[in-house]
């Protein structure tokens, strides 16, 4: 899971992490889709994200992520998957991309 500095703690508040994944799967499970949430894989119906020897495969995007990236991703994935009850295509995608620090490779 992703976690926030503990210095950080009084400026953003508690890790809330674990209920990201608990409203995600009741999103999903709201829905009738599919959630799959392993170490290196994210699966949210058709959406499917994994990571492989430090590199993010996502709807044809390739990029290096270290271990912390790779859950910041999941993070933000499973949040965009809980507000707007799709997974992050497209723009929303390269947000993410962008936030974490990935950049894609050409």
């Amino acid at each position: 899971m992703s976690v926030i500095d503990p210095r950080d703690k009084h400026r953003f508040g508690e890790d809330a992490t674990s209920l990201i994944y608990s409203h995600a799967s009741a999103t999903a499970k709201k829905l009738g889709v599919e959630l799959v949430v392993e170490s290196d894989y994210l699966r949210i119906n058709g959406f499917e994200a994994r990571r492989r020897d430090g590199v993010i495969e996502v709807d044809g995007i390739t990029a290096e992520i270290d271990d912390e990236q790779w859950e910041a991703f999941i993070t933000l994935a499973l949040n965009h998957f809980v507000n707007t009850q799709q997974p992050p295509r497209g723009e929303a995608l390269r947000q993410i991309l962008f936030a974490i620090g990935a950049t894609p490779r050409e």
